[in-house]
């Protein structure tokens, strides 16, 4: 033991004279390691897609301006990736690369703060928030934010500092750009716009165009997104936001609600602010900061708690319990808020170990990852998505289709696993209509029209005992021919170690030529 604990500190003190002469380098390995860990791991732990990734890939390709759930862009980047390469396990590339594009941003904005050694200590710390690796595989609108949030931070911190005009339009094309992807940037857009508000230095910038530039350059991004969304106030991803955040209903729960947020929130940064502990000490010493230093100190410190005080106050006001993985973009600059509070860390005891932590870390995320898919199904009778019979089930049906039919399968509705998983594996790559609802305010699919679904036919297919049989009034009325009565029945066995079988029915409302 005290052989391979010589060894392990002799590699530790070698890495950080590294990181001390080369921390470009350093960064670029233990990024590039970290999109190639992210990215391969999930694929063989995965042989069905994830959920949100099979959704991405169901209705990214129908390329709205504006979807009823979220906003469009993440779901454009699964389609984009999905037509170059031709696989769909190309979508398991955009979780990893979004953070490390994050990763990249917080880097950059360190790097101008505290110089390029101590910039690497934010964000390998990153590494410990399950955000940036675990949870990053399944790439969907929450991933999206962490690079925009990360790069508008970084923007407009150059605009304040540096004055340029190309910074300014920056940073406002990259709040759009946040628009774009989730309506959650509303509270970090508020929070630099706080900031450029009532900071006595940043005030100073308004006696300049950037401020203006950088909302012209806003406006100019938003726009389209904007004019759909006052078309569809009844449709949009506002509403869904609304109907996800719990309402309170006993007094108690308007302290509760909030007290569950910011637990929940601690619990997921734990890792890192461990981490950073091994970095600081059990008691970091605030360092004395003016000028620049002080400037830099209170910027950052907004970017890391000013959303995040945002949303808790709107839930302590409105009574509402946020939901945990609204989070999810908050917490990128945290780690630098330490740093630039509490000093560069230059005694190489602490350094060990805080190097010695962030090894740790990178090898038990990945194995908690792997042990996750493996153990679980011993503990929970529950259908995970990866282990849905996706493919399976879009071969026999698109199959069947083209028996009973004679023609392409070009619609598939039902529930939202089953349905999205067909339109993904089946060859046909038919178009979903969400919840089988094509008319009225309810209707989520511009894209199919009730005049070609009557032409072409649709399947409709849903998880015995998953929940579909509660739209079957609403099939009923949506879907000419859909009777529930004359469904048939698919039986198939989940794919995973401890199998168990699923019912899979359907019913082929075939086409009216």
């Amino acid at each position: 033991m005290g052989a391979i604990g010589a060894k392990t500190a002799d590699l530790l003190t070698a890495t950080i004279d590294v990181a001390r002469r080369q921390p470009g380098r350093v960064l670029a390995a233990v990024l590039a390691a970290h999109l190639v860990i992210w990215t391969l791991l999930p694929i063989p732990l995965s042989p069905n897609l994830q959920l949100d990734l099979a959704e991405a890939l169901a209705l990214g390709k129908e390329w709205q301006i504006g979807y009823w759930k979220h906003p469009p862009l993440p779901w454009w980047a699964a389609d984009l990736i999905y037509q170059i390469t031709g696989t769909i396990y190309s979508v398991y590339l955009l979780g990893p690369l979004a953070v490390v594009i994050c990763m990249l941003g917080v880097y950059f904005l360190a790097r101008d703060i505290v110089g390029p050694v101590q910039a690497l200590i934010p964000v390998l710390a990153l590494e410990g928030i399950h955000y940036y690796n675990f949870s990053a595989v399944k790439f969907a609108h929450d991933q999206m934010q962490l690079p925009i949030w990360a790069w508008a931070g970084f923007f407009l911190y150059r605009a304040l500092v540096r004055g340029q005009a190309l910074y300014w339009i920056g940073a406002g094309a990259m709040v759009a750009l946040a628009f774009w992807t989730k309506y959650s940037a509303f509270v970090f857009g508020l929070s630099l716009a706080l900031f450029l508000l009532l900071d006595p230095s940043a005030r100073r910038a308004w006696r300049t165009p950037g401020p203006y530039l950088m909302a012209l350059a806003f406006g100019v991004v938003i726009a389209p997104h904007v004019a759909w969304l006052l078309d569809h106030l009844t449709q949009s991803p506002l509403i869904y936001a609304e109907l996800r955040a719990r309402q309170a209903e006993r007094w108690y729960q308007f302290i509760t609600f909030p007290l569950r947020w910011i637990g929940g929130q601690f619990f997921f940064v734990l890792p890192a602010l461990v981490m950073l502990g091994f970095a600081y000490g059990p008691r970091p010493i605030v360092q004395q900061a003016d000028g620049a230093l002080a400037f830099a100190r209170r910027y950052v410190t907004m970017l890391a708690f000013g959303p995040f005080l945002i949303v808790t106050m709107a839930s302590i006001l409105g009574g509402r319990l946020a939901v945990l993985l609204w989070g999810y973009p908050l917490w990128s600059f945290l780690p630098l808020a330490a740093t630039v509070w509490f000093g560069p860390v230059v005694d190489t005891a602490r350094l060990k170990a805080f190097a010695a932590a962030c090894a740790v870390i990178f090898v038990a995320m990945p194995v908690l990852y792997w042990a996750v898919p493996v153990i679980e199904p011993l503990f929970r009778e529950r259908t995970m998505a990866i282990h849905f019979p996706g493919r399976m089930a879009a071969d026999i049906l698109t199959r069947t289709w083209h028996e009973k039919t004679g023609s392409p399968l070009v619609y598939v509705t039902g529930d939202e696993h089953a349905a999205n998983s067909i339109a993904v594996y089946s060859p046909d790559r038919p178009h979903v209509i969400v919840y089988g609802i094509l008319q009225g305010p309810s209707a989520r699919s511009p894209w199919a029209q009730l005049a070609d679904v009557k032409r072409r036919g649709a399947l409709v297919v849903w998880e015995e005992g998953a929940g579909g049989e509660s739209f079957f009034p609403a099939w009923r009325a949506n879907l000419p021919g859909f009777d529930e009565n004359a469904s048939s029945v698919l039986e198939l066995p989940l794919l995973s170690r401890h199998p168990r079988i699923i019912r899979l029915r359907y019913v082929m409302i075939p086409p009216r030529e």
